[in-house]
């Protein structure tokens, strides 16, 4: 393979998980975490980023001081956005796999090695 076909594999093969990496950020928008409660009285939602989406609480919370509700909404947010991380790695795991694929780029060596070989060629 030349010079020319090697770095057109590479840009072809940039360009390819590129859209890969696009396609992984629509999917890690739609990342919906769930978390409960310990005592299952508080469900948190969030989103692809970590942000919390939805927060809701059933009727017998009221019942609770404020450090069982305080504990109940922590462990229910940190479920949430654990579950939406753990998704989100799965997609990015996804396509690293294609990235660590990708050839080494020339080094010096490799450069200086084929200027030298060039301009052998050339006288």
């Amino acid at each position: 393979m030349d010079d020319h076909e090697y770095l057109e594999q590479t840009l072809e093969q940039a360009q390819a998980i590129m859209q890969k990496l696009d396609a992984a950020e629509g999917r890690i928008l739609e990342v919906m975490g769930i978390g409960v409660g310990a005592d299952g009285q508080v469900k948190a939602t969030s989103n692809g980023r970590g942000g919390i989406t939805e927060l809701t609480f059933d009727p017998r919370v009221l019942r609770l001081d404020v450090v069982e509700l305080g504990r109940e909404v922590t462990v229910a947010l940190q479920s949430a956005q654990f579950d939406a991380e753990r998704q989100a790695q799965e997609i990015v795991s996804e396509v690293m796999v294609y990235a660590e694929a990708m050839p080494e780029p020339p080094n010096e060596t490799y450069v200086r090695n084929r200027v030298e070989q060039v301009a052998r060629e050339l006288f």
